[in-house]
C-alpha cells in the first residue's frame, strides 16, 4: 500500500506560507531527529515524530488520522512515545489527515494521504500555536445575536465550534493558524463571515478580537409536488426536533410560508399517499419539496379452507411511519374478487395492519406489512374465521328476563365495525356468533335502560363462552356504564391521546390528564397499536388495575389506574 501525499509536502507548520519557511525550520531542528517506533516494514504504516518549534520530540501529545473536511470524522488515535513517535498499523480510508496536538506547544496537519499499494509513510509534524479568538455576534443594528454556531474555516480537520451567549459573545480556545475565517450560522439569518486577515499578519501571540455581522434572512415561500410534478397539498415540516420546528400545510397549489427562524435547518414534506420527501436546506431561495412515490400491497383474503373470500372490504388497522409522523389512509375500500383479491395504492412508506371483512364473519388482521417507497408488497394473506359465541341471558335490576335486548361487539377494530347483532328472546336469552379472536366488549342496549358494556372478554375460535348481563333502568342519572378508567381517546399524529379525562373518575384520581399521549399499556409498548387496540387494554372489569405510561411534554409519567364502573 503506498501512502501517496496529496500536496507539495509531508513535513507542515500549519501556518507557514511557503516551501522555503518550512525547509529552514526543519534544518533548525538541533541534534540527530528521533527514530520512529519500531514497525514490521512488511505491514504498511503511518507513522513518524511530533516535535515542537524548537526541534525538540514532544511525549504525550494526541495524533489523530481524520478524514479531510470539515467533517472531520476521527479514523484513529494514539499517543506519542517518549521519543515523540507515533505509528497507526494501516490507513483506515482511501485519505485521511494527520493531525497532532499537544498544549501548550500547539496543533499541527499533514497533508493528505492517499492509500495506493506500496511503502510506509513516515513524517515529521512541527507543532505551532494556535491562538484563542473571542468576539461577539450582532445583527445589522448591532443587537446581540444569541445561540449562533461559530466555526472556523479553512481548516482541513474539523474544530470544535464555539455557541454565542445571551450576550452575542463567543470564544475559541484554540483556532488553528490554518484557519483564514470564522463563520456564524443562526436560525433566522443568513450565515454570517469575519476574515481573519489581521491574524495572519501577527508574528506576536495573541488572543484576538472579532465581530460578525448576521442579516436577517426573509420569509421563505416554497412549493410541494407530487413525484410527477403537479402541485399538492402537503404537511411540511421544519427544524423538527428542534426549539424552533415550524409546521404548515401547503395550499392545494402547493405554495407554503416558512418563517425566517428556519433558515439553516432542513425541511421536509409529508403526505399520506405518498413517501416524504428528502430533506432540503431552508435557505435565502424558493423552496421546492417533491414527495417520492408511495408503496402498494397486495392480497388475497380467504376463509379457514383457503378459499377465496367476495366480495371484501379492507381496511388499514394501524400504520407505524417509516419516518415522521404521516398518518395512514382512513376508511376502507371494497373488493369483488373471486380469489378474494385486492390491493391498496399510495401508501406511505412504514409497517401496517390490515383489517379484512365480509358479511358473516368477525373482522380479521394480517400479519404486520413492510412498505417502501415505490415498491409492491405481495402475498398478504387476511384468514376470515368463523369467530367464537357469546350467549346467556340478559336480566333487569330484579332478575327479572329482559326480551328485545340488542346484542353487539363494541368497537373490534380501527379500520371495520362489527357487523354481528343479536337480540335477546322472551327469556331474555342471546346468542351472539362473530366473537373476534382479539379481546373485545360486549355491548347490551334497551329503550330504557342505560346501555351495559362488558369489557376484557376473549373466545377463541369456535368455542361458547357465557356471559349474563344485568342492565340498571335509566333514571336520568346517565344511559352508560362501562368498566374501565373514565377517559376518552383520540387519534393522533403521535399516537393514541387521552381527549378528556372525566372528573371524579379513576383517570383524574390516578393523574391522567388531557393531551397525555399512551405510549405504554401494562408495559407493552403501544408503537404499532391501532386505537381499538388500546381501548380495549384500558377496559375492562371493575376492581382490576391496568398500568398506564403516558407522555407529557418532555417527560414520561407512570401511573396505575383502577379501574371502575364509569357511568355516563
Amino acid at each position: 500500500m503506498l501512502l501517496v501525499p496529496i500536496g507539495v509536502v509531508l513535513l507542515a507548520r500549519s501556518f507557514i506560507p511557503d516551501f522555503n519557511q518550512m525547509g529552514a525550520l526543519v534544518r533548525a531542528a538541533p541534534g540527530p531527529r528521533p527514530s520512529p517506533t519500531t514497525r514490521n516494514e512488511n505491514s504498511p504504516t503511518v507513522g513518524g515524530v511530533v516535535v515542537d518549534v524548537d526541534g525538540n520530540p514532544v511525549e504525550a501529545a494526541t495524533v489523530r488520522l481524520v478524514s479531510p473536511g470539515p467533517s472531520g470524522e476521527v479514523l484513529a488515535e494514539t499517543t506519542t512515545a517518549a521519543g515523540g513517535s507515533f505509528v497507526f498499523s494501516k490507513l483506515p480510508a482511501s485519505e485521511a489527515l494527520v493531525v497532532a496536538d499537544h498544549e501548550p506547544q500547539g496543533i499541527v496537519s499533514s497533508n493528505v494521504l492517499r492509500a495506493d499499494g506500496g511503502p510506509t509513510a513516515d513524517l515529521l509534524l512541527v507543532l505551532s500555536s494556535a491562538e484563542a479568538i473571542h468576539g461577539n455576534v450582532v445583527d445589522t443594528d448591532g443587537h446581540p445575536v444569541a445561540g449562533a454556531v461559530v466555526s472556523a474555516l479553512g481548516v482541513r480537520w474539523k474544530v470544535a465550534a464555539a455557541t454565542s451567549d445571551g450576550a452575542g459573545t463567543f470564544r475559541m480556545a484554540s483556532v488553528p493558524h490554518e484557519a483564514t475565517s470564522l463563520m456564524a450560522v443562526a436560525r433566522g439569518y443568513t450565515a454570517g463571515r469575519a476574515l481573519l486577515t489581521l491574524r495572519l499578519q501577527s508574528t506576536e501571540p495573541a488572543e484576538h478580537e472579532v465581530q460578525i455581522k448576521l442579516v436577517a434572512a426573509p420569509p421563505i415561500d416554497g412549493e410541494v409536488i407530487d413525484p410527477d410534478g403537479q402541485p399538492i397539498a402537503a404537511r411540511v415540516v421544519a427544524c423538527d426536533g428542534e426549539p424552533s420546528v415550524a409546521r404548515t400545510t401547503s395550499a392545494p397549489d402547493g405554495s407554503f410560508g416558512l418563517p425566517p427562524s428556519t433558515t439553516g435547518c432542513m425541511a421536509i414534506a409529508e403526505q399520506d399517499d405518498f413517501a416524504a420527501s428528502d430533506p432540503v436546506a431552508v435557505e435565502g431561495r424558493r423552496l421546492t419539496l417533491r414527495l417520492k412515490a408511495g408503496g402498494a400491497i397486495e392480497g388475497v383474503v380467504v376463509d379457514e379452507r383457503g378459499s377465496g373470500v367476495s366480495p371484501v372490504r379492507v381496511g388499514i388497522e394501524s400504520f407505524a411511519p417509516a419516518r415522521g409522523r404521516a398518518a395512514a389512509r382512513a376508511g376502507t375500500t371494497s373488493f369483488d374478487d373471486a380469489r378474494g383479491a385486492f390491493r391498496l395504492d399510495k401508501l406511505a412508506p412504514g409497517t401496517y395492519v390490515l383489517t379484512g371483512s365480509t358479511a358473516g364473519k368477525p373482522p380479521a388482521r394480517s400479519e404486520p406489512v413492510e412498505v417502501t417507497a415505490g415498491a409492491v408488497t405481495r402475498g398478504v394473506r387476511i384468514v376470515l374465521l368463523a369467530g367464537g359465541v357469546v350467549a346467556g341471558r340478559v336480566y333487569d335490576e330484579k332478575h327479572a328476563p329482559l326480551a328485545g335486548v340488542d346484542m353487539s361487539f363494541d368497537f373490534v377494530s380501527s379500520a371495520i365495525a362489527s357487523t354481528a347483532h343479536a337480540t335477546s328472546d322472551a327469556q331474555g336469552a342471546y346468542r351472539l356468533e362473530g366473537a373476534p379472536s382479539v379481546t373485545f366488549t360486549l355491548q347490551a342496549k334497551k329503550p330504557g335502560y342505560r346501555s351495559r358494556m362488558v369489557a376484557g372478554l376473549r373466545v377463541s375460535n369456535g368455542a361458547t363462552l357465557l356471559e349474563d348481563v344485568t342492565l340498571t333502568g335509566a333514571d336520568g342519572g346517565g344511559s352508560l356504564e362501562l368498566g374501565g378508567i373514565g377517559a376518552s381517546l383520540s387519534p393522533s399524529r403521535e399516537g393514541v391521546t387521552i381527549r378528556q379525562v372525566f372528573d371524579g373518575d379513576p383517570a383524574e384520581r390516578a393523574g391522567l390528564r388531557a393531551g397525555d399521549r399512551v405510549v405504554r399499556v401494562d408495559g407493552e409498548s403501544t408503537d404499532g397499536m391501532s386505537m381499538a387496540d388500546v381501548l380495549q387494554r384500558l377496559r375492562g372489569e371493575p376492581g382490576t388495575t391496568v398500568g398506564v405510561t403516558v407522555q407529557r411534554g418532555g417527560s414520561t409519567v407512570d401511573v396505575v389506574v383502577v379501574r371502575a364502573l364509569v357511568v355516563r
